[in-house]
């Protein structure tokens, strides 16, 4: 993913306007908001802002606003094909490598985070504004970090809509740690059934229960790989794999490192 800022700046002046998104819009509202109505490409309404916000909008978002003599709101302009926005779902899909994530376009600041969140923003402003192109690119990654910010945020926030049973199942897989039973072992009794659990796992945490489990399962090899001394054989047995040989073919697969290999790396 590629991000190149066209604009960057803070604004303090009191201010009523309506403008038209030309490029990625990524703000941060903390104070002096009277209103801020934001406008999906089809003209429908797409967020009603309230308070300390970050907005994150793809272009051809349409903006009405006003702020009185106490706003603070940052604004960062830029190119970034990585969004787009989805008619039918009417989110924000955040694209990568693997997948699409869906994003309101509005997401509340959280209170703990305010200041070091502001203190980047600051910092991408400065830092955008040196001819150097070290410190632009320095721009363009802390961009990212609000962006993962903004990820966090809103993972915080689907958790408390998430039905029961899928919370359940995410527990259960969390509490498998050393890998004894099947998915569908997992799934047993729970009142939904198997493919409609795979649905909403997917469409809740944007990705299948199999790839989440999986990416626990190379989480504690690498741990054992690095912070002990266990032979290859123990740390196949303590994550659920019958032979050692079984642990040589995972990690090659989704590494491209032998368990030597790996483990020589993570040593590093």
């Amino acid at each position: 993913m590629n991000i190149s800022i066209t604009h960057a700046e803070l604004y303090t002046k009191p201010e009523k306007f309506s403008q038209t998104t030309s490029c990625v819009f990524l703000g941060l509202i903390l104070s002096g908001l009277e209103f801020m109505k934001i406008y999906a490409p089809d003209g429908t309404l797409a967020a009603d802002v309230q308070g300390q916000s970050f907005i994150l909008i793809p272009p051809d978002f349409h903006l009405d606003f006003q702020f009185d003599k106490q706003r603070k709101n940052y604004m960062i302009l830029m190119q970034f094909d990585n969004l787009k926005w989805n008619g039918q779902s009417r989110m924000i899909e955040l694209e990568f490598e693997s997948g699409k994530i869906d994003l309101p376009a509005v997401i509340p600041v959280p209170s703990v985070r305010k200041e070091q969140i502001q203190e980047m923003f600051q910092r991408i402003i400065h830092l955008n504004k040196s001819a150097l192109p070290a410190k632009i690119k320095a721009a363009e990654m802390l961009v990212f970090s609000i962006i993962a910010e903004i990820l966090e945020q809103t993972a915080f926030d689907q958790t408390q809509i998430v039905p029961e049973s899928l919370i359940k199942l995410k527990d259960r897989i969390d509490s498998d740690t050393e890998f004894q039973k099947s998915l569908s072992e997992l799934m047993y009794d729970l009142p939904v059934t198997e493919i409609h659990l795979r649905l909403l796992f997917q469409k809740y945490y944007h990705t299948t229960p199999a790839n989440y489990r999986l990416k626990l399962r190379l989480a504690k090899i690498q741990t054992l790989l690095s912070e002990t001394d266990l032979s290859f054989k123990e740390i196949a047995d303590a994550v659920g794999m019958n032979h050692v040989t079984h642990l040589y073919l995972f990690l090659k697969r989704h590494c491209g490192m032998t368990p030597a290999e790996l483990r020589k790396n993570l040593r590093m």
